[in-house]
């Protein structure tokens, strides 16, 4: 699966057919995807930092390092970290649930839930309000109640109880 296709499955989240489409690809793909939309979201706050005045002593060759460096790789390790926090909280909802998933699958999951809270933060942040509360809503609230409904999807676990006379029987 390409990553447009697979951009074009996260949009749609949370469906049942995107989430069970985006959770056959391979982690490595999902990295790649989350390091493009990481890139992608960060280009449009070149604007911002050139006009912010923190960089007007550094030549193109020093501002292209300086981005790629130390902004857009800060960004990338909050984002992968905040991605785990989020595949936590659903491995918890996933036990309470009792749905058969694995830590692999929720964190794919959350990775791929974070594609519209980033555009649509990208769009509130630069153009509308920097409002705060916002922007927690957005980042916190929609990719957990969005994985929330994709950890439904899949079935529960079996329970595995033996009966007393299965018990006698074989033990």
């Amino acid at each position: 699966m390409e990553i447009w296709t697979a951009f074009k499955y996260s949009c749609l989240l949370p469906g049942k057919r995107a989430a069970f489409r985006l959770n056959r690809l391979p982690m490595d793909k999902a990295v790649l995807y989350m390091v493009l939309l990481v890139l992608a979201v960060s280009c449009l706050h070149i604007p911002a930092l050139l006009t912010s005045g923190s960089v007007s002593g550094l030549n193109a060759i020093q501002f292209v390092f300086y981005f790629l460096f130390a902004y857009v790789l800060i960004v990338l390790c909050g984002v992968l970290a905040g991605i785990s926090l989020l595949a936590c909280a659903g491995y918890g909802l996933r036990k309470l649930w009792k749905r058969k998933l694995a830590y692999q699958h929720l964190w794919k999951m959350s990775c791929f839930a974070m594609t519209v809270p980033f555009i649509l933060h990208t769009i509130i942040h630069e153009w509308v309000t920097k409002n705060g509360f916002v922007s927690a809503v957005l980042l916190i609230g929609y990719p957990l109640i969005c994985l929330a409904a994709m950890i439904l999807h899949y079935p529960e676990t079996k329970s595995r109880h033996v009966s007393s006379k299965e018990g006698e029987e074989h033990g």
